[in-house]
């Protein structure tokens, strides 16, 4: 009987088992979300706060630098601009070496490209369903911004980019999301592609995007640094920043008239010979030792300039473990991105890429006189379109490089956008700032990511391929415009 008794006690507690779990299977609810609101995940770009000791409430900023640490350099930093004023080249360059260590040195990672210093961004939290939204004719779009150590490499970013995309699908229960990104984020968002594929992800909108790199950055990496008879370029540079912004006449005026005896260049070559006497000092003191371990600097460095800054860099140190990342994202990210994104639009995927152009790079590198959105070569931004030098124009027979029977040639002839990677998806916004993120150009992003068809450079009449923000609204560029106004700058200038 016992024994009985038992077996019967057995099989009820197997039998409740059974249906406890099919009774937690019955109640568990998996979120499905079937509303045309996709969500879009922003990659936003470099400049995230780095801080050491992250987790503590007394924490230090290290990027960008806080008060106390620079009152702590100012000394050193007025000690350089004494070197320089007393005509003491060793003096400078020995004290901005200690002054840019005091501001840069805890931004340092290792030869694996891990911090050495406890330092990273805040600490990272996934979001819960607290998204913000843009409105725009009464539809709202999710999004959620993804936020990343700019020190690291884009690949190991990638990783991160892609449990967040992940954690976003569980959270609104979509099945796809939508990428938007920005800057260096596009070289975050491009070596996610390399490594997982474009699943899952409807619509990329790559904005201002790093993904091939600065040359201004390349020439820092190169050791080129040429400030020396660019005043010229320093007037174009600051008329093509400034814009139309209010005080651009006199500052103008002013800089032509000092242009024109001749003090610029002066000026400019006597600092020059302070950096070219002390670049070295600098450089292997202070910029390496705080920039060369940085992956996600390395992924700015153009293709042309690559090589050559590496020996530089690394010299005999060709194993150094670091370079490992350096070098995969620059030769399967980097110089396949046409491919790569090729493959993303095959997979069904659309895409866009937004570029910034006319306005001069700093007149510091080798090529100041290419267009860029201030900070990045339209060139890289638009994966190869052909521009004329900046404030000059396509020769008036000047034929499209690519006969793909449509027009690619900007109305103020300056960009053939025919060379570019993809044409028909490839918008050039006249004198945009690489950080203007204005509600016109927003209003243009949110018609792409609510558009129920493929948009193309053709598709509205109202966001051509190439365009210009007045008075916080896109309007076409047209035929002249940006080249009389620049001729006519400089005639303002040579008047006087």
């Amino acid at each position: 009987m016992k024994k009985l008794i038992s077996i019967l006690l057995a099989l009820i507690l197997i039998l409740s088992s059974f249906t406890i779990a099919f009774a937690s299977e019955e109640d568990v609810e998996i979120k499905t979300c079937d509303c045309e609101n996709i969500p879009i995940v922003y990659v936003p770009g470099f400049g995230a706060g780095i801080y050491l000791d992250p987790e503590n409430d007394d924490r230090k900023a290290v990027y960008p630098p806080s008060a106390s640490s620079i009152i702590k350099a100012l000394p050193e930093a007025l000690l350089a601009v004494f070197g320089v004023l007393t005509n003491n080249e060793n003096l400078f360059g020995k004290m901005a070496v200690r002054a840019g260590n005091k501001l840069l040195a805890e931004l340092a990672c290792d030869e694996n490209g891990n911090p050495i210093y406890n330092t990273s961004i805040d600490p990272f939290e996934y979001p819960e369903f607290d998204y913000h939204q843009i409105e725009t004719d009464n539809v709202f779009v999710r999004s959620f911004d993804f936020e990343y150590d700019w020190r690291l490499s884009p690949l190991d970013n990638a990783h991160g980019l892609k449990d967040y995309i992940e954690h976003i699908k569980e959270l609104t229960g979509h099945e796809t999301i939508m990428l938007m990104c920005h800057s260096q984020g596009n070289t975050v968002v491009a070596a996610y592609l390399e490594l997982y594929g474009s699943e899952g992800i409807e619509k990329i909108a790559f904005l201002s995007p790093a993904y091939q790199g600065i040359s201004i950055l390349g020439s820092l990496f190169n050791k080129e640094a040429d400030i020396s008879d660019k005043a010229d370029q320093l007037l174009l540079f600051l008329k093509t920043v400034m814009g139309e912004s209010k005080g651009t006449d006199v500052v103008s005026i002013l800089v032509g008239m000092l242009n024109k005896s001749g003090l610029t260049d002066s000026l400019l070559n006597f600092l020059q010979k302070y950096l070219t006497s002390q670049f070295d000092l600098v450089f292997d003191e202070c910029l390496k030792p705080s920039f060369g371990n940085l992956a996600g600097i390395w992924s700015f460095v153009p293709d042309e300039y690559f090589d050559n800054a590496v020996e530089i860099m690394f010299g005999e140190n060709s194993d150094a473990p670091i370079l490992e990342k350096i070098r995969y994202y620059h030769d399967n990210v980097q110089v396949k991105l046409a491919d790569i994104l090729q493959e993303t639009r095959d997979s069904g995927t659309q895409v866009i890429i937004c570029a910034g152009y006319n306005i001069s790079t700093i007149p510091v590198s080798l090529t100041p006189t290419v267009h860029s959105d201030f900070l990045i070569d339209t060139e890289y931004m638009s994966i190869g379109a052909t521009c004329a030098p900046i404030g000059e124009t396509f020769a008036n027979d000047y034929v499209q490089a690519v006969d793909c029977g449509h027009n690619h040639i900007s109305a103020d002839r300056c960009i053939d956008a025919s060379t570019g990677a993809f044409p028909e998806y490839t918008w050039y916004f006249s004198g945009l700032n690489h950080n203007d993120m204005a509600d016109a150009y927003a209003s243009f992003l949110n018609v792409y990511f609510l558009s129920e068809e493929e948009m193309s450079v053709h598709t509205y009449e109202e966001y051509p391929q190439f365009m210009k923000i007045v008075d916080g609204n896109l309007v076409p560029v047209e035929e002249n415009e940006e080249s009389e106004g620049i001729l006519n700058f400089f005639k303002s200038i040579l008047s006087f």
